[in-house]
């Protein structure tokens, strides 16, 4: 299984979230996703930068999707998803986190 990290939203609710490379095959569900850019810190310990929020009702299409591939070209090299199928579960999710790192 996929290492996981815990994205707090705007409203202090924890969201845990796969962390997968961006050139792994992502699964054909529906969900929510953190775009980051990783760097570790002095202790070697990893650490994400979220650079886009976003959901998906196909995890699979994501790097097909507008404006992705600029962010991989650019610093994107990690993809933390959520599996979540019902919509406006996934817009909830979305909107708080986005509400915490910023609209992109």
């Amino acid at each position: 299984m996929p290492p996981l990290l815990i994205f707090t939203g705007q409203s202090g609710k924890d969201y845990p979230f796969m962390v997968l490379p961006l050139d792994g095959k992502l699964p054909h569900s529906a969900g929510v996703y953190v775009l980051t850019h990783t760097t570790s810190d002095q202790e070697g310990q990893i650490l994400h930068h979220p650079l886009r929020v976003g959901s998906s009702a196909d995890l699979s299409q994501l790097l097909a999707e507008p404006g992705i591939q600029e962010l991989r070209n650019e610093k994107a090299n990690r993809v933390c998803i959520r599996i979540e199928e019902i919509t406006e579960q996934q817009s909830q999710i979305e909107q708080d986190l986005k509400a915490k790192y910023g609209p992109q």
